[in-house]
C-alpha cells in the first residue's frame, strides 16, 4: 500500500482528516475490492491499538466537518466538475463503504457513560499447559506462567479482546462483525478466524507473533508513535521489539513456533540465558548459569518430550559446558 494512503486511514481513525485529502481516500478506496479490504483491516488495527491505550478521541469538531463533507461529496455537483463521472461513481461507492464500516463507525466514539467492566483472568503456572475454551468456542493453549484476562460479556461485545501475558497458541473462531483482537502491552493483533502463536513474556525484549493459518494485522502503538500495519500470512513471522517498535518478517515453519504444545522443545540460534528461560517454565525449575560467556552461547536443537536431564546432557554437549542438578535447582557452568 502506498504509504500516502497509509497515513490518510491513519488520519481518518483519528478523526483529524481533511476535506481534500478525504475526497482522495474515498476515490482509492472505492476503485477496487482490494483497497476496500486493506481500508478495513487497516482501520481496524487501528481501533484495535486505540482501545487497548484506552486513548481518548476527542476531536468531535473535525469529524463534524467530515461528516459534511461526506453528505456534499453524494449530493452536490463541484466534485463532478474537477474529476470524471467515473471517479463521481467511485466517490459514491466509497461513500457506502465508509459510511457503514463498521455499522455507522462515526457513531462509535459518541460520549458514553463510564461502564464498569468486569474480567475474568486465568493463569497457568510454570511445568503445566492448558487448554482454554473461549465463551466464543475459541481455543486458547496457555503455555507455562502465563496469563489471559477478558471481560466477562466477551461474546456479546462488538470486539472480542483478551490480553494477554507470556505465550499462547490461539485457534479462534471466525465472526467478520466482531474482530478478535489480543493485546500484549503496546502491541495489538487483529483477526478475524485464525490459528497463530504469540510470545510475549515480560522478560523478553521482542514479542513474536507466528501464523499458522489465516491472517492477522500487527500494530505497535507507544504514545503518539504508530508503526504501520504489518499482515501476516500462514508461516509468516514477526518480531517486534517492545521498546522502540522495531519489526522483522520472516517465512517460518509455524508448527515448530507452537510446538510447545505437545511438549515439544524448538530453539533456533537462540542464547542459552533465552533457552535456559524455556526450560525453567517448561519443568518448573530454577536454572542459574555461571558465566556472561555461558549465557550468550548459542544453540539450535529440537526435544519431542524428553526429561530435564536428557535436555540438560544435550545442552552442556552443545555449550561445551557442565551442569549440576540439586532437586529443582539446575547450576550450569
Amino acid at each position: 500500500m502506498d504509504e500516502r494512503y497509509y497515513k490518510l486511514i491513519e488520519d481518518y481513525s483519528k478523526k483529524t482528516i481533511g476535506s481534500e485529502d478525504l475526497t482522495d481516500l474515498l476515490i482509492w478506496v472505492g476503485s477496487s475490492q482490494q483497497n476496500q479490504q486493506i481500508f478495513r483491516e487497516t482501520l481496524q488495527a487501528f481501533e484495535a491499538a486505540d482501545y487497548s491505550l484506552k486513548k481518548p478521541v476527542n476531536q468531535q469538531k473535525s469529524w463534524s466537518a467530515i461528516q459534511q463533507h461526506i453528505e456534499k461529496s453524494a449530493d452536490q455537483a463541484p466534485i463532478v466538475k474537477k474529476i470524471s463521472y467515473r471517479k463521481y461513481f467511485t466517490i459514491a461507492a466509497a461513500i457506502v463503504v465508509i459510511a457503514f464500516l463498521p455499522v455507522l463507525y462515526f457513531n462509535t466514539y459518541q460520549p458514553k457513560k463510564a461502564e464498569v467492566v468486569a474480567y475474568n483472568e486465568i493463569y497457568n503456572p510454570r511445568g503445566q499447559k492448558r487448554l482454554v475454551t473461549m465463551p466464543d468456542g475459541s481455543n486458547i493453549y496457555l503455555n507455562g506462567d502465563s496469563k489471559i484476562r477478558y471481560a466477562l460479556n466477551f461474546n456479546t461485545t462488538s470486539k472480542r479482546i483478551v490480553y494477554l501475558e507470556g505465550e499462547a497458541f490461539f485457534d479462534v473462531q471466525h465472526r467478520t462483525k466482531q474482530p478478535f483482537i489480543v493485546h500484549t502491552g503496546k502491541v495489538s493483533t487483529t483477526v478475524l478466524g485464525t490459528s497463530f502463536n504469540i510470545n510475549a513474556y515480560p522478560s523478553l525484549k521482542n514479542i513474536t507473533i507466528t501464523v499458522q493459518t489465516g491472517k492477522v494485522g500487527v500494530l505497535f502503538k507507544n504514545k503518539d508513535k504508530t508503526s504501520p500495519v504489518q499482515f501476516l500470512l500462514p508461516n509468516e513471522q514477526l518480531t517486534i521489539n517492545k521498546n522502540n517498535g522495531q519489526t522483522t518478517k520472516k517465512l517460518v515453519n509455524a508448527i515448530d513456533f507452537d510446538s510447545w504444545r505437545e511438549y515439544k522443545i524448538f530453539f533456533y540460534d537462540k542464547p542459552l540465558s533465552e533457552i535456559a528461560e524455556v526450560i525453567a517454565r517448561e519443568y518448573d525449575l530454577d536454572i542459574e548459569i555461571k558465566t556472561e560467556a555461558l549465557k550468550e552461547v548459542k544453540l539450535t536443537a529440537k526435544f519431542d518430550k524428553c526429561s530435564a536431564k536428557q535436555i540438560m546432557d544435550v545442552i552442556a554437549k552443545l555449550s561445551d559446558s557442565k551442569y549440576k542438578i540439586y532437586e529443582s535447582k539446575v547450576i550450569i557452568y
